[in-house]
């Protein structure tokens, strides 16, 4: 056990001052192994959060102006068969706008 403490004293990364005037301290090694392994945890979470794509595809008119909106869109998709496309389109007539 004594053997597992020297070698987290040794590891102790961040003195600041002269080798002269300082000793590696076991709350050092500590230190520097949990600011270690939080670092990597912390870059892997963002590198995940990066890597991962989100698309939203909803489409949301504002009615609340009460006016009617006319909207034209031209969508193309130049690999993708007619036979898979199709287009939902729901109107309200209802004058209670639910959000």
């Amino acid at each position: 056990m004594d053997g597992l403490f020297n070698k987290l004293r040794n590891l102790d990364a961040y003195p600041k001052i002269n080798e002269d005037f300082y000793s590696r301290t076991l709350s050092g090694g500590v230190i520097t192994i949990a600011s270690s392994v939080l670092m990597t945890l912390l870059f892997f979470s963002e590198l995940r959060l990066y890597l991962h794509v989100v698309t939203e595809t909803e489409l949301v008119v504002d009615t609340s102006r009460g006016e009617t909106l006319r909207i034209n869109f031209d969508v193309t998709f130049p690999a993708l068969p007619c036979s898979m496309l199709s287009l939902d389109a729901w109107i309200s007539v209802e004058s209670n706008i639910w959000m």
